[in-house]
Formats: C-alpha cells, structure tokens, sequence
C-alpha cells in the first residue's frame, strides 16, 4: 500500500461518530468515504459488494448513475448534499437502487446507503399494466400446475387400481384425452410468453424513442420532466425484471411439458399389446417420475445401463413394476442413503436391478413380501399391491421372474429377469 493509502486509513476515524449514528439506523447498510475527484478512500463489504470494488485496491467497476457523483460536489453549505433514492450500477446489466444520504465536509464525501428491501418494494409498489399482465401468466401457471399435479396423482392412483381388471386401453384413452387438454393451455401460455415478450421490448423501445426525440427538442423543463418520470416508475428495473419473469415462466412451462412428456411416456397406456420399445428410454422416463421421492431424501443415486436396449414387452406395465420396486429401495433407506439402479443382459434375458443400502428385509417376513395388501407401513401410508402388481407383470405377464436378495440391516437388491423377447 502507497504512502497517501497509509495516510487515509485513519480517515474513517474522523466520521466515527456520525457513521456509528447512522449505522443504528438501519440495517444492510453499505458506507464509503470519496475524495473531490471521485477517487474511493475506504469503504466497507456493502459498498465495495454495490461498486464491484475489491477491498483492496478500492477500484470500483460500477459507479453513481443518479445522481452523478458531481452531484454531491455543488456550493451547497449544508452538510447533508443528498438523500433519498441513489442508483449505483454499470448502465448495462447491473443496477442497484438503495435509499441513501450523503454528507460532505471540506474535500471529503461520505456515502451511507441502506438495502432495505421492504421498503424498496413498497416504493415501486405501483405496477405498470404489463407488469399486471406478467403476474397474471404467472397465476395461470400456477393454476395449470397444481391442475396437472392433482391429474398426475389421478392417474397413478387409478392405474394401481386398475392393473388387476384389464382395462388398459379405456385408462389410455382416459390419459390421451388428459394430455391433450393439458397441452393446449400450455401451448397458447407458452405462445403468449414469447409474443409479450417480443412486445415489451417493443414498449420500451418506443419509450427510449420517445425520450430521445423529447432530448433532442432541447426543452430543458419536458427533459427534467421526463427523467423524474422514468426515475419515480423506476422504468429501468421494470424493463429487468419483466424480462426476467418471462424467462423464469418461460422455464416452468417447458418442465410442464417435459413432465407431460415424462407421463406419456411412462404410463404407455394406449399401448396395451407387446411392442418392441427402448428400454433404457422408458426407465429413463420412470427415474423422472420417481426423481421427486428421491430428491426428497437427498439420496446418492446411481443409474448404470448400455447406451440403447430394445426388447418386445408391455411397455406401461414393465414401467410400473420398475417404478414400484424403485421407490420400495428409496422408501427403504434413510436420508443420504444409496439407491443404485442397473440395466444388464445376454442372448435372452434383460436383468434390470435395484439395489439399496437400507436395513433389508427381516427373514420372517421375506415369504410375503409379494402378498397383496401385505405391507409393514404404517396405516394410511401404503396399499400393500406394489410388489403385488410388480410379481403379476413379470411373472405372469411377461413370463419372467424376480430374485430378492436381503438380509437384515445389509440392504436389498430385487432383480427383476424380463425376456428380450415375448412367446405369444
């Protein structure tokens, strides 16, 4: 550090008493002392944080938008030169507005600003009408989530129900008609997002336009006009966030999508006979339903498979009984545990297995593990026809078998051996 650096460290010692008043005052407070020629002498976190300013060399990358720091340098006696809503940013990407107070004395100018959130929310609480527009895509949103939630869990529930009774193809009809009326609202949603996308932009550059054809005009009182306009609709942090919504819901209607995608492809209801399918996509598409179980326990998952598999099965059924015995291996372990799930083969058989590190199955209870309606769950907390249904799939649907390896607190493996191809 230069000789003036080791001069300057004490000057904070000066402002002692006013910076400790003013930092009972408030909280997230961000506070700098300047020179005349704009240089930063001393600063803490805050500050250096709103300036992108190292604490060390004290170069600050973002810098006063409104007011400039010539502003704080006019022949006013006072001590206090500003107060009220500072802008700091870089006229690009990054702008911050905090309530602020400045005070100079001699050559020496002090900054004291709050982040207090509360407060700015409630200054910009006036929304503009594209804003109210935003906000109501984003209910919508909402609603059609919640909608296809309450659909997701209708499906599930009545698919268990229904697997023992054959009537696959009416659920597949039930599900095709389902997504297509979920893809419609979320087609024109998304459409719509685009379009005010597109025309906020426009809004805004027409304002920008408008601003400049005023500037040029050379109608002082009109500029003042206009800028104490843009600054108490806070235009430039509308522009940002705007953008930022539709982006945002831009991503949630493309995850509602995926998840229908994810469904139909899971489920497969309208395909009730023998198909030859891709294995490895459809349990691909089973770990996406089951990803909420397993990020709800912060689990290590592991799934080891080859890169593309074709077998002939019943693709919906299979789904299910992999996706029954996937979430017993993640019921069965505790938060952190380990669940990993495998694809192998040879000439004529498929091995899909499950493995976990939970506390196993107790041998007194192995021979019914398979039984209906036999679970140890508590009351209210599972059917008993999970394994149920996966034994009636494999076993007597696709003429294969399951191996149940466990011992008490050494975890569990089910292997399910599924035929490449079916006898008809």
């Amino acid at each position: 550090m230069d000789q003036s650096r080791l001069s300057e460290n004490n000057l904070i010692s000066d402002w002692a008493p006013l910076i400790c008043d003013l930092s009972n005052q408030g909280y997230s407070v961000a506070i700098g002392i300047f020179n005349a020629e704009g240089r930063l002498l001393e600063a803490n976190p805050a500050l250096c944080y709103f300036l992108d300013a190292d604490r060390i060399q004290l170069e600050p990358k973002n810098f006063f938008i409104n007011p400039e720091f010539s502003f704080f340098l006019s022949d006013k006696n006072e001590e206090l030169v500003f107060e009220g809503l500072m802008t700091v940013g870089n006229y690009a990407d990054v702008s911050y507005v905090l309530q602020s107070r400045v005070f100079r004395r001699n050559d020496r100018i002090l900054v004291y600003a709050e982040a207090d959130v509360p407060n700015l929310f409630e200054e910009n609480k006036k929304m503009s009408v594209l804003n109210q527009e935003v906000n109501n895509l984003q209910r919508q949103l909402i609603k059609e989530k919640k909608n296809l939630q309450t659909t997701l869990a209708e499906l599930k529930e009545t698919q268990q129900m229904l697997i023992h009774s054959e009537k696959m193809n009416a659920m597949g009809k039930l599900v095709a008609g389902v997504a297509h009326e979920l893809n419609n609202p979320i087609a024109f949603v998304y459409s719509n997002l685009f379009s005010l996308d597109k025309y906020v932009a426009e809004v805004f550059d027409a304002i920008r336009q408008i601003e400049h054809q005023v500037e040029s005009v050379g109608n002082q009182e009109l500029n003042e006009t206009i800028v104490q306009l843009r600054e108490k609709n806070d235009l430039d942090y509308l522009e940002e966030d705007i953008s930022d919504m539709t982006k945002e819901s831009k991503v949630g209607i493309e995850r509602v999508k995926t998840i229908v995608e994810d469904l139909r492809r899971f489920s497969r209801l309208d395909e009730s006979d023998i198909k030859q399918v891709d294995l490895i996509e459809n349990i691909r598409s089973t770990i996406s339903i089951a990803r909420a179980e397993i990020s709800k326990k912060n689990i290590d998952f592991q799934f080891t498979s080859p890169e593309g598999l074709t077998i002939e099965c019943f693709p919906g059924q299979l789904n299910q009984a992999i996706l029954n015995v996937l979430i017993n291996a993640v019921q069965a372990v505790d938060d952190g545990g380990q669940v990993c799930l495998s694809v192998t083969n040879d000439e004529n058989n498929v091995f899909i297995s499950v493995k976990d590190n939970g506390n196993g199955i107790p041998e007194e209870i192995k021979s019914r593990i398979f039984e209906p309606f036999f679970t140890t769950k508590p009351v209210g907390s599972g059917t008993g026809l999970g394994l149920s249904i996966t034994y009636k799939i494999i076993h007597d649907l696709h003429n294969g078998k399951i191996e149940v390896h466990s011992e008490a607190g050494s975890g569990t493996v089910f292997k399910l051996v599924v035929p490449s191809k079916q006898v008809v």
